[in-house]
């Protein structure tokens, strides 16, 4: 660690100190309850977590009031629209006149969505964030390049910039110029760093890597994380091809913060169970699943007693399943498969992995793709060619006819651009068909 970083992290550390040392004991939990998961200690810290919570949303809130709270079955599945629809209903009337954050979203749908949380849980998620940051390579002090779209965020200052050692990429500005330009500057900068941002956004750079044939670049990079999309192999593949880094997955949202991340060079995802209690239930109804099938991703956060937040529908899918550690035995992510609105179903009405989309890369002269579910056998898939001819069209359509049906109808609609969300990501599957 370089002089400046273990300033900025001593800085960091001393002025949590002086604020009573909050994030740090946080932070000191997180990593024992994550470490020691199958200890006795750690497991009854869990289950005290979930009790008070559970307790004091039923005493305090009008939503959970007077539910039983001997068992979490007792509760009832909520999701976003639940929320907004019932915002006060879900508020802590103890903590009507405390501080709070505020945190929003618009997700794929593009409407608003506002959780409210008390200093306590900001404190949890800073640990989270903290601890699962350094089991990939990444400390407090080091420089953070951020992808995302700025513009939909309240962007920080210069003097928060520099403060907290991030630099600051605007998604909806990666051109192969802007690109060059990030690269040149990841290259003369000496300073230990990582990169945090899209999935996509990775994928365009490495894009831009292999359109140059580049070299390695050389720049201390000790940490790539994606967030928000599906991270596919062939990324990973290039991220450690151009810049030796073992680049990982991390599974959050706005409302709750991080909720599972890869270890680095796994496909699964260790499950942030200090801070979160999850569970999978069925497509089709409430019903718990069992170990290895796919189904909804359901939460409680455990630690926002401003809003508490009990068996939330994340709108996401995905499969729980044991595997063994170091000869431990835990529960993991070996699939987390993105919104529910973002899975395609064959014409037999079979869901469909998110796969799916890595047989578009056979095709190089396929420079972006979306693929969308219109009817139970219609789809259209929109792709920017690269030179405007595709002379593979019917092979194309065969070779997809064969995982969507002999009777899929599928059209091909070829544009100059996909258009990225309002939030800067791309969203690859659309299902206009109710799932």
């Amino acid at each position: 660690m370089k002089v400046a970083e273990r300033v900025r992290k001593n800085i960091f550390w001393f002025i949590d100190s002086i604020r009573g040392g909050k994030i740090r004991r946080h932070y000191n939990e997180v990593k024992y309850i994550t470490e020691h998961f199958d200890q006795e200690f750690s497991k009854e810290k869990r289950e005290e977590y979930l009790r008070k919570l559970l307790i004091h949303a039923a005493n305090t809130t009008e939503f959970y009031g007077g539910m039983a709270v001997a068992d979490i079955l007792n509760f009832p599945i909520i999701n976003k629209d639940t929320i907004r629809s019932f915002p006060q209903k879900f508020k802590s009337v103890k903590y009507f006149n405390k501080r709070k954050v505020s945190v929003s979203t618009s997700g794929s749908t593009g409407a608003s969505f506002t959780v409210y949380q008390d200093l306590n849980k900001k404190y949890r998620n800073i640990a989270d964030v903290i601890y699962f940051s350094e089991i990939i390579g990444f400390h407090v002090g080091y420089r953070l390049f951020y992808l995302r779209f700025w513009n939909m965020f309240k962007k920080k200052n210069k003097i928060q910039s520099l403060l907290q050692n991030i630099v600051p990429i605007d998604v909806f500005d990666l051109s192969p110029k802007s690109i060059k330009d990030l690269i040149s500057r990841l290259s003369k900068d000496t300073s230990n760093k990582g990169m945090l941002g899209y999935a996509s956004s990775y994928n365009k750079i490495c894009t831009y890597l292999d359109s140059i044939n580049s070299d390695v670049i050389n720049c201390n990079l000790k940490s790539a994380v994606g967030i928000s999309e599906r991270l596919n192999k062939p990324t990973k593949v290039a991220m450690k091809k151009y810049f030796n880094v073992d680049m990982v997955s991390r599974y959050s949202n706005a409302e709750n913060g991080l909720i599972a991340q890869q270890p680095q060079g796994e496909d699964f995802f260790e499950i942030n169970e200090a801070s979160y209690y999850v569970e999978i239930l069925s497509l089709e109804n409430d019903k718990r699943l069992q170990p290895g099938e796919l189904g909804r991703i359901v939460i409680t956060d455990l630690f926002n007693y401003n809003m508490p937040i009990i068996r939330y529908d994340t709108g996401d899918i995905g499969i729980m399943d044991f595997i063994t550690v170091n000869n431990k035995t835990k529960l993991v992510f070996t699939r987390v498969e993105g919104r529910k609105m973002d899975m395609i179903r064959n014409t037999s009405g079979e869901i469909l992995s998110t796969s799916i989309l890595l047989i578009i890369n056979k095709y190089k002269e396929i420079k972006q793709r979306q693929i969308i579910q219109q009817t139970k056998n219609e789809y259209l898939f929109k792709l920017k060619i690269e030179s405007n001819t595709f002379d593979k069209q019917d092979e194309f359509i065969e070779e997809f006819r064969g995982y969507l049906g002999d009777d899929a109808i599928i059209r091909l609609e070829f544009v100059k651009e996909i258009p990225l969300l309002a939030s800067g990501k791309h969203r690859a599957i659309v299902n206009k068909v109710k799932i």
